[in-house]
């Protein structure tokens, strides 16, 4: 499933982008692909700094053309859902892959989570074009209800990603993001359930002051 700018350049909503970035739904798929990548000339790369919020273990690259390749898991505990792949769109058979395109909302998402500068940009637009947020808010609090409870504080990080990332639509663009106080509210639950834990494994009562 392609994801990000190069699915939003298929729907006619970007006029450019400096990567592809693809979600495989296993990883013999991930593997296959970039297997195919190098057999065209591409070479494989470690994930650079722009990628720290998401879960991005290989890269490709020729030239100027960067193959970022995800397998399910697109940031640590958030990762391609069976709703996201109902939502996306077929665009493409080539021999046996088939290449979805995220919809709009999943890669609302997306972009809230990665965080960069045209994420956010791209986010502002998404909006402006319009999206259903029921659908978004039900997309992450499905995933964030489903997270690790035994890795919380590893499996859920990505909810205060989107929570900073709406701050910065609202404060820079001037957007108001409908779902924006329920999201808050899931972040700072994690938050307070993050800090109770760090409290007991420190031997701290975290009712105490």
């Amino acid at each position: 499933m392609v994801i990000g700018g190069a699915a939003l350049l298929e729907y006619g909503m970007k006029d450019s982008t400096k990567g592809i970035d693809i979600v495989c739904r296993t990883e013999r798929d991930r593997d296959e692909l970039l297997r195919a990548a190098r057999e065209l000339g591409f070479e494989l790369a470690s994930p650079e700094e722009r990628h720290a919020r998401l879960g991005l273990n290989r890269i490709a690259m020729r030239g100027g053309h960067v193959l970022d390749v995800f397998a399910g898991s697109i940031s640590s505990g958030f990762g391609l859902s069976d709703g996201m792949w109902r939502r996306s769109t077929l665009r493409k058979v080539f021999g046996k892959a088939d290449v979805r395109y995220a919809s709009p909302e999943d890669i609302f998402i997306m972009k809230l989570i990665a965080g960069r500068e045209g994420d956010i940009e791209d986010c502002a637009f998404l909006v402006s074009a319009g999206l259903d947020f029921d659908t978004v808010y039900e997309e992450i609090e499905s995933q964030y209800s489903r997270s690790s409870e035994e890795k919380e504080d590893d499996q859920k990080i990505w909810i205060t990603y989107i929570e900073e990332s709406i701050g910065r639509l609202e404060e820079d663009y001037g957007i108001n993001v409908p779902i924006g106080d329920a999201i808050s509210s899931l972040a700072d639950g994690y938050r307070e359930k993050l800090y109770q834990r760090l409290a007991a494994q420190n031997g701290d009562d975290p009712l105490r002051g």
